[in-house]
């Protein structure tokens, strides 16, 4: 067990909510995953998972834009006494009912759809992982085409994620189709 002081300094900056562009890979394509540190020494170790990602080849993270304001991650405990644990979940907001986002749905719906979320932070680069190696996930995906002018439409994703740990954070690379995020210092490099 590590405890470690939780303080906070009068008038830090402490944003809220979830960037507009999270990235989703179905669980089938991961083929070896990052694992918090067997021994951790720290509060972040304890929490951080240590590695990257290794994908299927061909296979690469996909981008998901979603509406700011409307998306958020959380955790809640799960279990009964001695066998506790976490639900990681994760609410996402897509403003259309296009056929990519019912593509998207139909695909998902019963899959096991890993998520990255990144967080905004003013000093560091924080990445939520929703997704766990040995537990499968439950994604639920609503579409709804708004009632009124200008009401709100398009899907909603709700993420549920069993874990061991809370909101792992993910420090590794991140490869999409357009090139590679390294997670740690927020720097993309593009395909060439």
């Amino acid at each position: 067990m590590i405890f470690e002081n939780l303080t906070w300094p009068a008038g830090k900056v402490n944003p809220s909510g979830i960037k507009t562009k999270v990235y989703f890979i179905d669980k089938s394509f991961i083929k070896t995953w990052p694992k918090i540190v067997a021994a951790p020494l720290t509060a972040i170790d304890n929490v951080t998972l240590a590695g990257d990602f290794e994908l299927v080849a061909t296979k690469v993270w996909n981008e998901l834009y979603t509406t700011q304001g409307k998306g958020k991650v959380d955790f809640e405990p799960i279990g009964e006494k001695d066998c506790k644990m976490f639900n990681n979940k994760g609410t996402f907001k897509f403003p259309d009912i296009s056929n990519e986002a019912k593509s998207l749905a139909k695909s998902a719906i019963n899959s096991n759809v890993v998520f990255l979320v990144p967080l905004p932070h003013e000093t560091e680069k924080r990445y939520i992982l929703l997704g766990d190696e040995s537990y499968d996930l439950e994604v639920t995906i609503k579409g709804d085409s708004g009632d009124a002018p200008g009401s709100a439409k398009g899907i909603t994703i709700e993420v549920i994620a069993p874990a061991t740990t809370p909101l792992p954070n993910y420090t590794g690379a991140l490869v999409t189709a357009a090139g590679s995020l390294d997670c740690d210092t927020g720097v993309f490099t593009p395909t060439v």
